[in-house]
């Protein structure tokens, strides 16, 4: 009944659309929907970075066009990580903040932890608060180098 209340509201004074999205942020968002609980339990149990497609072959019953825009609700409210790999994305459930380093020959991604205040110190930025710090170095991983 509120929203009906708004609704009119807001067509009498011309802010439908405001208002409207507004509702959809709020309510239509955080409905419950299987597909998205099915994305975030693989996610959460797979324990590491997986691409869209790689969901897409685990969970072939929703579409690929659902998952990637509910992969992108996640990054927006920030239980998931997006990884940008040479030719694809990946996806990460992240219990605890922590780094990445990608091998440049088979794209392993592998995880570290490193003292972010340290890192923030060593960066001196003056006149700059950083809230969030992500890191991902670039490289070759130990067996890529041997086998090279």
């Amino acid at each position: 009944m509120q929203v009906t209340c708004i609704r009119l509201i807001c067509v009498n004074c011309n802010l439908f659309k405001k208002c409207f999205t507004l509702y959809l942020n709020l309510f239509m968002q955080k409905r419950f929907s299987q597909k998205r609980e099915d994305i975030r339990s693989l996610l959460t149990t797979q324990g590491g970075a997986l691409s869209a497609a790689a969901i897409h072959a685990a969970l072939p019953h929703i579409d690929l066009t659902t998952i990637y825009r509910n992969l992108d609700q996640f990054v927006i409210d920030g239980d998931v990580k997006k990884i940008i790999l040479s030719d694809e994305a990946l996806y990460e459930y992240q219990p605890h903040p922590h780094h990445h380093a990608i091998c440049e020959k088979c794209d392993r991604v592998i995880h570290f932890e490193a003292p972010d205040e340290k890192i923030k110190q060593l960066l001196g930025l003056k006149d700059f608060t950083i809230n969030n710090l992500e890191l991902t170095v670039h490289g070759v991983c130990n067996h890529k180098i041997a086998d090279v």
